[in-house]
């Protein structure tokens, strides 16, 4: 029987494109898609489901409050898929209950293998997500700004700063980094968002006086 996989994703671009993962893959069926919490918490009253994609940032709450929702009432799985990779994110997402913590830029044969994973058991998660889990068994300080823990920028927000900084377009960014101009796009209103700016030029100064990427950069 195929896995039933629900979506939570508010971005409608992005929302169409992960349906369009779980209906290429083998072994799976979409059970519902929903751009908000209230219409996810509509779908699955009555509608069984295996595995939940939930993005954390939503117009009318959190994914984790979905997450919490699902696990109280089902033995379904739920996995995390955001562009937030900060350590705060991640360790909150993991206590709530989520099976697994990818990141946007996760490639659709590598999305539907990690959703493979979590139906059976395992838990993936993003390597750069990861490095916050090895600094903890390590007992090591981690890595981040000066300030609030949930306004560390991510590995992958500061290599966007630094192309950003050597005059490179968000498609040029993109394209080198491998990852579509939607999640760069994503990655910016983080990066404003963490370090209290609104335009490029402003986050480039920023995170230049901070230290995250040099002048020659």
């Amino acid at each position: 029987m195929a896995a039933r996989i629900g979506i939570l994703e508010d971005d409608e671009a992005l929302r169409a494109y992960v349906e369009a993962v779980v209906a290429g893959a083998e072994g799976m069926t979409l059970a519902f898609s929903a751009g908000c919490l209230a219409d996810a918490r509509q779908a699955i009253v009555g509608n069984p489901v295996d595995l939940c994609l939930v993005d954390l940032k939503l117009p009318d709450g959190s994914g984790l409050d979905f997450v919490t929702d699902v696990k109280g009432a089902s033995a379904a799985k739920c996995l995390i898929f955001t562009v937030l990779g900060d350590r705060s994110s991640v360790l909150l997402a993991l206590k709530s209950g989520a099976d697994g913590y990818l990141l946007k830029d996760t490639p659709a044969d590598l999305l539907r293998t990690n959703i493979d994973r979590t139906l059976r058991g395992e838990t993936p998660i993003s390597p750069q997500a990861a490095t916050f889990l090895l600094e903890m068994w390590r007992g090591a300080e981690p890595t981040t700004l000066p300030g609030r823990l949930d306004d560390a920028l991510t590995v992958r927000e500061v290599d966007v700063l630094k192309l950003f900084s050597r005059g490179m377009s968000y498609r040029e960014t993109a394209e080198l980094l491998g990852i579509s101009a939607h999640t760069i796009g994503d990655h910016v209103k983080s990066i404003y968002r963490k370090l209290s700016v609104h335009s490029r030029t402003e986050a480039i100064f920023e995170a230049r006086q901070i230290g995250l990427i040099s002048p020659l950069d």
